[in-house]
C-alpha cells in the first residue's frame, strides 16, 4: 500500500452521516460476496471503492485487512501482503484507540484480530497472544455497548474458539504468561450459530469459519462440518476452495469414494488453476489408497508437481504437508523406508513453521513409528 494512501491518518473517523453509513455498509456486504465467491480481484476493486468513497474514514482499511486475513488463511506462507497488513493495522489502531466513534471498540477488535492471525503464522507467539488478548478485550466492550452486534459475535466466536484449544505448546506457558487469551467454549459456537441463523451479509462468512472449525472435531462435529461445506457449496459453486476443503474432509474421515467422486469431477473441469490441480491430483492419490489401489495411485501422484509451481502462484503450506506424508506413504508400499522416513520428517518439520491439521501430524508421526500400510477392510 503506497504511503500516501495514509497521509490522512490523522483525519480518520470524522463521523459518518447515515445516508454515506448505509453506502459504505453495502459496499461492504458487496466485497463480502466477492471474497465467498473466490473472486478476490473484485473484493479489491470494492476495497478501493470503499476508500475512493470514504478516505478519511478507516472502514476501507478494516475490509482490506479481512480480505488479506482470508488470503492469508490459504496462502500462509506468502509475505508479499506483510507490509501492507502492518501499515493498514497500524492506521486503524491510531484511530480507534483515539476516538469516541461507536465503532472504535468494533474496528480495534478487527485490527488485534488480525495481527494475532498473522503473528501466529509468522511463529510470533507471544505477540499472537498480546493481539488475541486484545481483540477479545475490544470485541467485548463493542458488544456490551451494542448487544445485537453480530459482527463482534462472530469474531468473539471464533477468539474464545482458539483461545480454548491453543496448540499444545502454548497451553503449557500460557500459565506463565497473563496475555495469553482464554477463551469461552460455551458461548464460541453458539456466537458463531446466532450469526449463521441470521440475515446477515455475515450469515454465510460465520457458516464458513463454523466448518472449519468443526472440521478437526470427531462424529457428529465431523458430519456438521461437511454438511455445512455442502451448503456454501451449493451457494456459491464458483469457489474451488470450499470444494477443495469438502474433499479434504472426505480423506481424513476416510470417506474414500465420496472423495474421489468429488476430485474426478472436478479435475473434469477445463478452467481450475495448476495450484488445484495438484491438491486434486493428491487427493485423488490419497483416497485411491484408502480403496487399496496402489497402481492406479501411483499414476495420480505423478500428476503432482507443487514443488514446481510458477511463483506466481503461490502453494500454500499445509499443501506441502499433504505431498510429503503422500510420497513417504508411496515410499513405504514401495519398500523405501528411509526416503519415507524423510517425507514423515518434512511433514513434522513443516508443522513448526506453519499449521497443519492435527490427523496429518499425527499420521506422520505414526509413520515414523511403523511403515504405512494398505487398509484390508
Amino acid at each position: 500500500m503506497p504511503a500516501a494512501t495514509f497521509a490522512a491518518a490523522e483525519q480518520l473517523g470524522k463521523p459518518l452521516d447515515k445516508q454515506l453509513d448505509e453506502q459504505l455498509d453495502n459496499l461492504r456486504a458487496t466485497g463480502t460476496q466477492y471474497r465467498l465467491k473466490g473472486d478476490f480481484d473484485a473484493s479489491y476493486g470494492v476495497f478501493e471503492e470503499i476508500r475512493d468513497t470514504a478516505p478519511q474514514d478507516p472502514t476501507y482499511a478494516v475490509f482490506r485487512l479481512n480480505t488479506l486475513s482470508t488470503h492469508l488463511s490459504w496462502e500462509e506462507s506468502q509475505t508479499q501482503y506483510d507490509e501492507e497488513l502492518l501499515e493498514l493495522s497500524k492506521t486503524v489502531l491510531n484511530w480507534c484507540e483515539n476516538s469516541s466513534d461507536v465503532r472504535a471498540n468494533l474496528y480495534c477488535g478487527h485490527t488485534h484480530f488480525t495481527l494475532a492471525f498473522f503473528n501466529g503464522l509468522r511463529g510470533n507467539y507471544i505477540r499472537a497472544g498480546r493481539h488475541g488478548s486484545n481483540a477479545i478485550d475490544y470485541f467485548e466492550s463493542a458488544l456490551t455497548a451494542q448487544p445485537d452486534l453480530l459482527e463482534a459475535k462472530m469474531y468473539l466466536g471464533v477468539s474464545y474458539y482458539y483461545a480454548d484449544n491453543l496448540p499444545s505448546f502454548l497451553k503449557v506457558i500460557s500459565r506463565l504468561l497473563w496475555f495469553i487469551p482464554t477463551g469461552n467454549s460455551e458461548k464460541s459456537l453458539p456466537y458463531l450459530q446466532g450469526v449463521i441463523e441470521s440475515d446477515s451479509q455475515l450469515a454465510d462468512v460465520a457458516l464458513y469459519i463454523y466448518a472449519t472449525l468443526l472440521v478437526d472435531g470427531v462424529g457428529a462435529e465431523q458430519q456438521e462440518a461437511i454438511r455445512s461445506l455442502q451448503l456454501l457449496i451449493n451457494r456459491y459453486p464458483e469457489n474451488t476452495r470450499f470444494k477443495l476443503r469438502l474433499i479434504s474432509v472426505f480423506v481424513l474421515e476416510s470417506e474414500f469414494d465420496l472423495a474421489l467422486a468429488m476430485t474426478n469431477a472436478a479435475l473434469a473441469q477445463q478452467d481450475i488453476s495448476n495450484l488445484d490441480r495438484s491438491l486434486l491430483d493428491l487427493w485423488r492419490t490419497q483416497s485411491l489408497l484408502g480403496l487399496g489401489l496402489l497402481d492406479e495411485a501411483t499414476q495420480a501422484f505423478k500428476q503432482v508437481d507443487l514443488e514446481g509451481l510458477d511463483a506466481a502462484e503461490p502453494v500454500p503450506g499445509w499443501s506441502m504437508a499433504w505431498q510429503f506424508l503422500t510420497q513417504a506413504q508411496l515410499h513405504d508400499l514401495n519398500q523405501q523406508r528411509k526416503e519415507a522416513i524423510e517425507n514423515y520428517r518434512r511433514v513434522i518439520d513443516l508443522s513448526k513453521k506453519t499449521f497443519i491439521s492435527p490427523a496429518l501430524y499425527e499420521t506422520a508421526e505414526a509413520g515414523l513409528q511403523q511403515p504405512f500400510q494398505l487398509s484390508t477392510n
